[in-house]
């Protein structure tokens, strides 16, 4: 009887045409599924490459060939840059099998790194930062700690992107490293010169306009985009954001951090704020528009997200609309339980996110029009990105004992499986 071996390549394109006609004539869901496993099995491909790349390394077939190292192989072989190459051939080191001398196989250096990017459950990027922090371990620290913060790092991969990984591998070193760099004084910049001027666009937006001096630019942009930098929504979900978006919501969260300093100026005692006003039934209800301080209509649900943290002064209007009665200003989320939640959250609680205190607003679980209770049960700390993300795409948020969780929309995780935020532990 002969044995017919299957040349793996002419499988995997026979599978690739199938999964192409399902993904055109599946439905909404069932393309979700698709593009989950597509991912899936990119990443175990990706698996299969780093075991094929150090398997190249360990027969010396760079120095046989003339190209003196596997990187330089590899880029020549695949049209890759340097620095991919590279990449490659140091995941391929930490995460393949490894033999002794006596050809005994041993387990990968990063073994949990390895087995979740075998499974498909993790992708290149996470294994790009697992590698970096790994490297940035201090060599004095023990290898049973070692081998722990390589387990933790795999397996907070399966649910953050790479950025947010990013940061939890800093706590990470700031554990095992408490002492770290020396710290450095930062400069303090210097007052703004220049011209800033702004008109009213005719649809309502704020059009601004001017320049910076050389020396003021460039602290102005450098805060920017240190506010600026991507926050995904979640695992493989990017900022939907474009850059200048970027830009503008930073702009805000510097206007927001600036408006709660102790210099900052007041009048009346009362520091910069928004007004809002509406009709108790739209906020209620959701349903109608708002008016800004200069006339800007706002709808009924922006309305309803800028009042989870604010003064509410009711106003009773007479047939003519003129005030008859003006009532006290009643804050929803009170000093007292705004400190509780800063001592409980720490900040932004959203999965992933570092933004401090006073970039937060005080988000109800259960809005306060809806019946919630404007309690440290029903409070969590959000930025504003994070905030109006929740707001408005389908996040829903449980808080007990003290533990925050975050259950993302079905579109980006069909379990809904909670989330919390490890670098708020």
């Amino acid at each position: 009887m002969l044995e017919t071996q299957l040349d793996p390549k002419q499988v995997v394109v026979a599978c690739l045409d199938q999964w192409r006609a399902v993904i055109v004539g599946g439905d909404d869901a069932g393309l979700q599924n698709q593009i989950r496993d597509i991912e899936s099995v990119s990443r175990m491909l990706h698996s299969v490459m780093l075991e094929a790349v150090a398997e190249l390394d360990s027969r010396h077939i760079a120095a046989a060939t003339g190209f003196g190292s596997t990187k330089r192989l590899l880029a020549g072989m695949l049209h890759l840059s340097a620095a991919e190459a590279g990449t490659r051939v140091a995941h391929a080191a930490a995460l393949a099998p490894r033999r002794t001398l006596g050809g005994a196989v041993l387990a990968p250096a990063l073994p949990n790194t390895a087995a979740a990017l075998a499974a498909g459950e993790i992708g290149p990027g996470q294994v790009r930062v697992i590698a970096e922090t790994m490297e940035a371990i201090p060599p004095d620290v023990s290898l049973t700690e070692r081998e722990a913060a390589e387990a933790e790092l795999a397996r907070y991969a399966h649910s953050f992107n790479p950025t947010s990984l990013h940061k939890i591998g800093r706590h990470i070193l700031a554990h095992l490293d408490p002492d770290g760099s020396p710290p450095r004084d930062e400069p303090t910049p210097t007052p703004a010169a220049g011209e800033l001027r702004w008109r009213e666009r005719r649809d309502g937006r704020l059009g601004l306009e001017g320049f910076l001096e050389p020396e003021h630019g460039a602290a102005f942009r450098a805060l920017i985009e240190q506010f600026a930098a991507p926050r995904p929504a979640a695992e493989h979900i990017p900022d939907p954001r474009t850059t200048p978006q970027r830009h503008a919501d930073a702009l805000l969260e510097i206007c927001g951090l600036a408006r709660t300093a102790q210099d900052c100026p007041t009048t009346a005692g009362e520091p910069p704020h928004l007004s809002v006003t509406l009709p108790w039934e739209v906020l209620r209800t959701g349903l109608g528009t708002a008016t800004l301080d200069y006339g800007t209509p706002l709808s009924a649900a922006e309305a309803r997200q800028w009042a989870c943290d604010a003064k509410i002064i009711p106003v009773v209007l007479g047939g003519a609309s003129e005030p008859l009665d003006v009532g006290r200003a009643m804050r929803t989320v009170p000093l007292s339980i705004r400190r509780a939640l800063v001592a409980r959250d720490g900040g932004c609680a959203f999965p992933g996110c570092d933004r401090p205190p006073g970039l937060c607003h005080a988000h109800h679980c259960q809005h306060w029009i809806d019946g919630g209770d404007t309690s440290v049960d029903n409070c969590v700390l959000l930025c504003q990105t994070h905030h109006r993300q929740v707001h408005l795409t389908g996040w829903d948020i449980t808080i007990h004992g003290g533990r925050v969780d975050f259950r993302p929309p079905a579109i980006i995780d069909p379990d809904r499986r909670p989330l919390t935020n490890p670098l708020r532990r």
